[in-house]
């Protein structure tokens, strides 16, 4: 908690969000967000080849062999025919749109920057920023959906009026088709259908939506800096504009949104259990000079102090074990506080072999 008061006292010092910098009209983008020339976007490649994409309406069988190479050849699958009404995702993206509409003070007054759960809650900026951190050109808002004893809702948009019921539903369907996602992946590893449901025990579901204004300079910036999620799996609900990039055999590709889908990735703490057959792949958002872009990302994660292991089931002398022992929330908050520097913390839990 401590740690979290830091970063919140840090998050207070006077930087524009990037949303009042595009309505005053900045013809050059601010020092703080400009990237060092070696780390700048190169366009991305337009493959032959996308993220997979899956229709979980299909023979059982043949949806689990789908998701398991996805999960281990990407990291990444767009789900169709999810069983989440359309109708209700429209009107997720509606009404955070109608939040991100509201004037700046509003929106501050409706859901102020706090110490949450495991992180910072609220609008505004969440990552630990120092003096030298390179700001990224999003805003975006942060809180709890599930379970309902973390789930802030007092601090949760009251405009629109429809914000609270909305996002109460879509994390019920969110949480319905992760536990259908989650055996299947079970079940691509070999192990029963149930095997990560039990082990990460009652999960907690963490919302994000970001927003990403028109920036005048887009090549010099990073919507969101290149890194791999601190989850379970993610799960991202995109407006159709392009703007998602993964990295596949060191090259960064764009994820053409695919109309009525949903985004699955794998993230760090599913590739530990899985002792790194699935991969948690790093990815980047970038931005352009003529739409906004917004997604709606949902984290699931772990219940606090479940114990985060590869399964026993998948090591032995053909496959010995990769990582580390970890326990979730502790995983998370390191996560956070190293987001930064654009890397997947699993990677200090390597075990080095010999």
């Amino acid at each position: 908690m401590d740690a979290l008061l830091k970063q919140f006292e840090r998050l207070h010092r006077p930087i524009d969000l990037v949303q009042t910098l595009h309505e005053s009209q900045v013809k050059e983008v601010p020092a703080r967000y400009i990237l060092p020339s070696d780390q700048r976007s190169v366009p991305a490649i337009e493959a032959p080849q996308s993220i997979p994409v899956i229709d979980l309406a299909a023979h059982h069988s043949e949806i689990v062999t789908q998701v398991a190479k996805a999960s281990q050849d990407w990291g990444f699958f767009q789900v169709i025919n999810h069983g989440i009404d359309l109708s209700l995702l429209e009107r997720i993206k509606r009404v955070s749109k109608e939040f991100f509409d509201l004037p700046l003070e509003e929106k501050r007054k409706q859901c102020p920057v706090r110490p949450g759960t495991r992180m910072l809650e609220g609008y505004g900026r969440f990552f630990d920023i120092s003096d030298d951190t390179v700001l990224d050109w999003v805003d975006a808002l942060v809180h709890y959906v599930y379970p309902p004893s973390v789930m802030a809702v007092e601090h949760w948009p009251k405009t629109p009026h429809t914000y609270r019921e909305t996002y109460e539903k879509y994390g019920e369907e969110v949480l319905k088709l992760a536990d259908k996602l989650l055996g299947l992946l079970s079940e691509g590893l070999g192990l029963g259908s149930d095997y990560v449901q039990t082990l990460i025990k009652e999960p907690l579901l963490q919302l994000r939506i970001n927003y990403y204004p028109p920036c005048p300079q887009p090549d010099l910036v990073h919507g969101v800096k290149p890194h791999s999620d601190g989850s379970v799996i993610t799960v991202l609900l995109d407006d159709q504009v392009e703007g998602l990039q993964v990295r596949k055999g060191g090259k960064w590709l764009s994820v053409s949104p695919v109309p009525g889908s949903l985004v699955v990735n794998i993230g760090d703490l599913l590739q530990i259990i899985s002792n790194g057959k699935y991969i948690s792949a790093e990815h980047k958002a970038v931005v352009n000079t003529n739409q906004y872009r917004m997604s709606v990302v949902l984290f699931l994660l772990a219940e606090d102090g479940v114990l985060i292991a590869p399964a026993p089931e998948l090591i032995d002398e053909s496959h010995p074990r990769l990582y580390q022992s970890t326990i979730s929330e502790e995983y998370v908050t390191n996560y956070m506080s190293k987001i930064n520097e654009g890397k997947a913390n699993v990677e200090a839990l390597i075990i080095e072999q010999h």
